[in-house]
């Protein structure tokens, strides 16, 4: 019965996929008109060029800005890959909270990742991850190599993004407390903030500001969520308070509850919920050692987080560059039933 209402949630979903241009405000999609602005001048993947990779990219798809078809396509993949991972999980549960928590990151995933975006890339570029399922070596192997080809075609960041995962996956043989997880994180932040500030010579913060700068006035476009600096710049010490409150802000939105608006409140409460359980899962995968995908899973959607903490301008731009991660994210998240149950 809950499969069946599952299915019944994922068909209403595209529906979603095919009509959101028409109910959300159009800043959500302005990277569209960017992206295919791109393609009079693209011929290749550039090394480091995202905008252009990403226009070349879909330039090769051929969807036309908008349509339909790849907005059905892909809604139709990425509910295919939650129906895996539903399945997949085995002994997991949902109930009313958990249901609701499912619905909004579903309706998030439909908005961000069924257009023609660098988010949708993102997206294929995890799909090997589901290899993990089958040989897990070998889906660690094969997925690294397009997070490599990401890297170096589109964002730079990701190599960073790796370097966290598989330091705290090393890590993770030797730890058995999520706690210990949270202190490597924010040790793995200090590093950062004296590699940046000695080695490139700016703060570890700096992309983030620097493109937020000409944001500061701006409306209607998601600025009003805005990651501003919490200590001031030119101090290493002090771009790590930076990034790592920015991080812990990840999970518990604190800025955006002060800002008293229902909107936000109930996105919070749902980020809130959301990991709260997923670190609870890390945890609890920690110590029992049962189940090794739920570790890996977990450590890569916060090791991702880690490096957000140095990038994001904004909330809005957080949760829409997470979204291909939303799969993994339930893995976890629906997994933490497996260890109520052995308990």
């Amino acid at each position: 019965m809950t499969f069946m209402l599952f299915l019944f949630m994922m068909l209403m979903m595209v529906g979603v996929a095919l009509v959101k241009e028409s109910v959300m405000k159009p800043y959500f999609f302005s990277d569209q008109i960017t992206i295919f602005s791109f393609m009079k001048f693209t011929y290749s993947f550039g090394p480091g060029n995202s905008y252009g990779s990403t226009a070349y990219f879909y330039k090769l798809l051929g969807f036309e800005q908008s349509s339909i078809v790849f907005a059905l396509i892909s809604a139709i993949l990425i509910i295919s890959t939650f129906v895996f991972i539903f399945i997949r999980v085995r002994g997991g549960s949902m109930n009313i909270f958990d249901i609701g928590v499912f619905l909004f990151f579903c309706f998030s995933s439909m908005i961000n990742l069924t257009w023609q975006s660098k988010d949708f890339i993102v997206f294929l570029m995890m799909m090997p991850l589901l290899i993990t399922f089958a040989n897990r070596t070998a889906g660690l192997l094969i997925w690294t190599c397009f997070a490599l080809f990401y890297a170096y075609y589109f964002r730079t960041y990701w190599f960073l993004f790796l370097l966290e995962f598989y330091a705290l996956l090393l890590m993770s043989r030797y730890v058995h407390k999520g706690k210990w997880i949270f202190i490597l994180c924010l040790l793995s932040l200090l590093v950062l903030a004296f590699g940046f500030q000695y080695g490139l010579g700016i703060d570890v913060d700096n992309f983030r500001n620097e493109v937020n700068e000409h944001r500061l006035d701006s409306e209607g476009d998601g600025s009003n969520t805005l990651i501003r600096p919490w200590f001031p710049a030119g101090n290493p010490l002090f771009g790590w308070l930076n990034v790592s409150l920015t991080w812990i802000t990840f999970f518990f939105p604190f800025p955006l509850i002060l800002m008293l608006s229902p909107y936000y409140v109930v996105i919070s409460t749902f980020i809130i919920l959301m990991f709260r359980r997923i670190w609870q899962t890390l945890h609890a995968a920690l110590e029992d050692r049962t189940y090794p995908l739920v570790v890996v899973f977990a450590l890569a959607i916060i090791s991702y987080t880690v490096i957000q903490s140095l990038f994001e301008p904004d909330y809005g731009s957080y949760l829409r560059h997470l979204s291909p991660f939303y799969p993994l994210m339930f893995y976890v998240y629906l997994s933490f039933g497996k260890f109520k149950k052995e308990e």
